[in-house]
């Protein structure tokens, strides 16, 4: 066993205070090959623990010293991937058409912006629900000519509407702070243009209070050939919602670019340009070779550390129909990386929100919408042992518990969710020299729970 992978760094008494310090194992092969007593359909690689199987059984030593100490918690992490989303039927209300649009304002207050099926010629309407299932209809918050919404936000009791002038373009806003009148809230006008033309994008509001602003950029691409979406995506920032918005403000948090070939090719405007008289002229986009991806219709949602992003994703293969498309980050301010997919066989310009102890992928235009607990993936059971003499052997063990990440919405914040570490109390464990982990893994949904690391923290 090597020591420095599985040594604690026990408390510590500097100047009459208490500190607390851990230790974590589990971060590459090396550790987890350290510290493993025995597996049985579990794979280690890349520093994770992957159930292989139906079920399986993993026991890794988690600390080892040569002093005797007592262990408070263990926290249990898994890999940050979100593949456990489940259709759910149809969530939306019964008269919802376009893009939805979730605002979950707080426990108990959630909001959905949508067209009414009923009622073409207004633009988008507001309805209001308690529990995710029965939905109170308002009537509309926009007219006709302001009716392509994308994005949403709450803060200090007023509703901050983003819609696209004309479909796909130019961002601008409606301030509401009544979404139950039928009345269109005050118009601010247009907050972002981007050069390269692209919109539908997402606008999330982080526990900083700064909005952010993720859109399309359609420079790399003909976006009438790829549903009106993009390879590229841009990201900008407010500190208001209103102002500050400038293109290219950070590096692009989605580039999936073929090789440019130089070429500068025309391409026709979206046929709603027309609606709102505006010139004809083509756009244009320099050429890449090779077919291209494409993903646009953005929406965003924290959760924890990490920030997940849905969108519509358009293969270039024709063999692959439209669907969602999800990336994530633990840096907002960096390029995302590639998280899946979900559902298949729809064009579903989605958006996401925490509600009712639940998270939601509402989508436009299919059969069903889609629900996950969160990113951790159940089906994980764990206990521990102390080896009390220092013989290497187990001594006492606490009994199996489920473990699993909790979440909270954050007050304040429409999709800003906060995690609780998977943890297992063994506090009540006597001092020892040596702590096992045995873990009993077992699939949830068709996934498999994958374990990223374990932290031990000293009582």
């Amino acid at each position: 066993m090597k020591k420095h992978l599985l040594a604690l760094a026990v408390l510590a008494n500097l100047g009459g205070c208490a500190v607390m310090e851990t230790a974590s194992v589990g971060q590459s092969n090396v550790d987890w090959a350290s510290s493993i007593v025995s597996s049985e359909n579990v794979e280690i690689k890349d520093g994770k623990a992957s159930l292989v199987g139906e079920s399986g059984t993993l026991s890794t030593v988690v600390y080892k010293s040569s002093t005797k100490t007592r262990l408070d918690q263990i926290e249990i992490s898994q890999v940050p991937v979100w593949d456990n989303w489940q259709a759910a039927g149809k969530i939306t209300p019964k008269f919802a058409k376009d893009a939805p649009v979730l605002i979950p304002v707080s426990e108990g207050n959630y909001w959905l912006l949508s067209r009414h099926k009923k009622q073409p010629k207004t633009g988008y309407h507001a309805w209001h629900t308690t529990d995710m299932k029965n939905w109170v209809h308002y009537g509309p918050i926009s007219n006709h000519d302001n009716r392509w919404v994308t994005s949403a936000e709450y803060m200090d009791g007023k509703f901050y509407i983003y819609f696209d002038k004309p479909n796909d373009e130019d961002p601008h806003l409606i301030i509401d702070e009544d979404l139950t009148d039928g009345k269109q809230g005050k118009v601010v006008g247009k907050v972002f243009e981007d050069p390269t033309h692209g919109s539908d994008m997402s606008i999330f509001r982080d526990d900083d209070g700064l909005f952010h602003l993720i859109y399309e950029d359609w420079s790399p691409v003909d976006p009438s050939k790829h549903a009106w979406d993009s390879p590229l995506a841009g990201h900008a920032d407010s500190p208001d919602g209103i102002n500050g918005f400038e293109p290219h403000e950070y590096v692009a948090p989605i580039d999936q670019r073929t090789t440019a070939t130089g070429r500068i090719l025309p391409y026709k405007p979206h046929p709603n340009q027309l609606e709102f008289g505006r010139d004809p002229t083509p756009y244009t986009y320099e050429e890449h070779e090779g077919p291209q991806d494409a993903f646009g219709d953005y929406t965003m949602i924290k959760v924890g550390g990490h920030y997940y992003l849905f969108c519509d994703y358009d293969p270039h293969d024709e063999n692959k129909s439209m669907r969602v498309g999800r990336w994530r980050t633990d840096d907002i301010t960096k390029e995302f990386v590639w998280d899946g997919e979900v559902g298949e066989g729809f064009h579903p310009d989605p958006t996401v929100g925490f509600a009712e102890g639940k998270f939601y992928l509402l989508v436009q235009r299919s059969g069903t919408d889609f629900i996950s607990d969160g990113p951790w993936i159940d089906g994980v059971n764990v206990r521990a042992g102390v080896d009390t003499d220092n013989d290497g052997k187990v001594d006492q063990w606490t009994p199996f518990t489920k473990v699993k990440e909790t979440y909270k919405a954050k007050e304040g914040f429409t999709r800003v969710v906060e995690s609780t570490p998977a943890a297992l109390d063994v506090s009540s464990l006597p001092a020892g020299y040596q702590v096992t982990l045995e873990f009993k893994l077992s699939k949830h949904n068709d996934q498999s729970p994958t374990i990223n690391g374990v932290k031990v923290t000293a009582l």
